[in-house]
């Protein structure tokens, strides 16, 4: 649900605090108790019905309390009312968790501990300003909803269409397009070329930065549906419910905003494939739904009785072993019985012997065409410390390494260790340093002395962030910068 405060309402947002400690929220209230109506909480669940209850506009919630955590629950908070401005209290070291949270947005902004009353005042009042201009901004969006819908979706019917037409046209999505010629590629390429002579469901399995929609891509261009539509859906990237909508498609009137019908991705992909990227993040109930379409060939809309027949192919992708997914109660068998009817398995990076230098030598010439820039290829060094690389973002982080290299490298340079990052060519030093001669003391501390250096120069000298990187105290490292004479 959405905050249904309406926007003539003449109560006054309030401003929610929650704290475990009953001094801050005494202290909080008395800073903005004249000016600012104040309500309080002590815990993640009494500040959610708060919510339902009472007329807020800001919530600023301590990040360390017990059961539920701050950013625990503003991401509650902003699935069902998103129009509420989202502040949390912090201390130093919840930094690096706030910054991913307020880059997916369920923070607005952070104070840190100890705060300045002046400071903490500001952030609030400015948080009252968004929050009353998100309500007017609502009120006008809701004036205009038919249009800007009809609008949205003609915008996203034509930029679907396009998409498939550009991929279709394209002709690039080929098994011998795909570069490997190690053994496990080999293998999931005889498997591949089964599924594309098959209409039967497929499941990919393999990490993540593998290549699984490629493969899927590869599947679907060159199968008997490769005229039809090629959709593509992550299952563990937003809510059920929107998930539920996105797949099935809603009636007009089934929610609030729901003002006319809208097709799902089945529909969309009628007659042609769906591939379902990490399906082994669906949630249960979504599962059993899954199983029905697949099992009937039929889709209900959310709001919806009646029964919409398509005709779309399942391609499936997962990081995860459902097989021990389905033994831990999180997925059901069932279902996983009928996804996993051909089964690729696409091998790590680690695991294709071989491969690297050619992905490697593929991405450099990729990159170098988009850059207008030309390189005279790799050193000895380079390509040895990219071998020896575990790589556990696997071919995702290779291409990204190769991208960094040529953006650093002049022009007709060749790609030597000094441009690879400090993952890759640390793990090729430490590898030198295990080989080399001398005490195992001696290595161990050759070894230790690198990856603090390591750590030091990636954090540019701050002791605190790479003590918390390599798990110690900031006391700690300091004391083996000394005993090492490290001068990062």
């Amino acid at each position: 649900m959405t905050n249904s405060t309406p926007l003539t309402d003449p109560t006054p947002p309030a401003v929610l605090v929650v704290d475990d400690e009953p001094s801050t929220l005494v202290l909080l209230r008395q800073l903005f108790g004249r000016e600012i109506p104040v309500l309080t909480a002590c815990n993640g669940k009494e500040a959610l019905a708060q919510l339902e209850q009472a007329h807020i506009g800001v919530i600023v919630a301590d990040q360390r309390m017990p059961e539920m955590s701050g950013t625990e629950l503003l991401g509650q908070a902003m699935l069902h009312h998103p129009d509420i401005v989202r502040i949390i209290l912090t201390a130093y070291a919840d930094i690096d968790t706030l910054t991913e949270a307020i880059n997916t947005g369920k923070v607005f902004q952070y104070i840190a501990k100890p705060w300045d009353n002046r400071e903490l005042a500001m952030t609030v009042r400015s948080a009252l300003e968004t929050y009353n201009l998100r309500r007017k901004n609502s009120h006008l969006l809701e004036q205009n909803t038919n249009l800007v819908e009809e609008l949205r979706q003609a915008n996203l019917d034509l930029r679907r269409e396009n998409v498939t037409l550009k991929k279709e046209v394209s002709g690039g999505f080929r098994l011998d397009n795909i570069i490997g010629v190690s053994s496990a590629m080999k293998k999931a390429f005889q498997i591949a070329e089964k599924a594309i002579a098959s209409d039967a469901t497929v499941l990919i399995n393999g990490e993540t930065g593998t290549g699984k929609e490629l493969i899927a891509r590869a599947i679907h261009y060159n199968g008997a549906r490769r005229d039809q539509k090629f959709v593509a859906q992550n299952c563990g990237s937003m809510p059920e419910a929107l998930l539920e909508s996105e797949l099935f498609g809603h009636a007009r009137g089934s929610f609030t905003g729901a003002v006319k019908d809208h097709r799902g991705l089945f529909e969309e992909a009628d007659g042609g494939t769906l591939f379902l990227d990490e399906i082994g993040d669906m949630p249960l109930p979504m599962q059993v739904k899954l199983l029905r379409v697949l099992e009937e060939g039929e889709v209900r809309r959310v709001g919806s009785n009646d029964a919409i027949h398509v005709d779309v192919r399942i391609v499936s992708a997962t990081h995860k072993n459902l097989r021990e997914e389905v033994e831990a109660g999180r997925f059901r068998r069932d279902l996983y019985y009928r996804l996993d009817v051909l089964r690729v398995p696409l091998p790590p990076l680690r695991d294709r012997n071989g491969d690297v230098t050619l992905l490697a030598k593929h991405f450099l010439e990729k990159y170098m065409t988009r850059s207008s820039k030309r390189l005279a290829g790799f050193t000895t060094a380079a390509v040895q410390a990219l071998s020896e690389h575990s790589f556990p973002g696997n071919v995702r982080e290779l291409e990204n390494e190769i991208e960094r290299a040529v953006a650093l490298a002049n022009p007709g340079e060749t790609i030597d260790i000094d441009l690879l990052s400090t993952e890759v060519v640390g793990d090729r030093e430490v590898a030198e340093i295990s080989n080399g001669n001398g005490s195992l003391r001696g290595r161990l501390r050759d070894v230790e002395r690198r990856l603090i250096t390591q750590e030091l120069i990636k954090n540019n000298g701050n002791r605190t962030h790479s003590a918390a990187k390599l798990g110690i105290s900031v006391r700690a490292l300091q004391k083996k910068i000394n005993l090492l004479e490290i001068t990062a």
